[in-house]
């Protein structure tokens, strides 16, 4: 059955309105657990960033493109985490003039301790839902994520 394009409208508008305020909800959450261990959303998400690279690390430039922060602050904040020790930093072995960062085992710690502080949100949100919903859900989350990734604004 076609839904009319009005119908259509007022269901994207009812999305666009329900994702954008999940995301501020969500993100003003995380940022108040990031806030007590001395880290911003943005530093968490390069570090979550450069733990998903796994053995192949990530420079600089990839760090800024994927996780949309300007270059001088990821430098900034990759320094920041190699003094903490979470990162490594080497010479690229192709280019020696480009160096990659990597997690080290303390920054995967890090990372795992402050994502352990959010799971009591999702374990009581997503409670009461069968495995299947669960699943389904997460899919579609991805698949907008995928969505979204592809077709960045520049």
């Amino acid at each position: 059955m076609n839904q009319s394009p009005r119908l259509q409208m007022t269901t994207a508008m009812a999305l666009a309105q329900e994702l954008g305020l999940m995301s501020q909800i969500y993100n003003n959450r995380l940022a108040k657990i990031l806030k007590s261990k001395d880290i911003t959303y943005p530093q968490y998400e390069i570090l979550n960033h450069i733990l998903r690279q796994g053995s192949t690390g990530a420079t600089i430039m990839e760090i800024a493109q994927a996780v949309e922060v300007l270059q001088p602050a990821v430098t900034k904040t990759v320094n920041k985490f190699t003094q903490r020790t979470f990162l490594l930093c080497k010479s690229d072995p192709k280019d020696k003039r480009i160096k990659r960062s990597f997690i080290t085992p303390e920054g995967a710690n890090f990372i795992g301790a402050l994502q352990a502080a959010l799971m009591p949100d999702v374990l009581t949100c997503f409670e009461e839902w069968d495995a299947n919903r669960v699943e389904n859900f997460t899919k579609e989350l991805a698949f907008f994520r995928k969505w979204l990734e592809e077709n960045r604004l520049n």
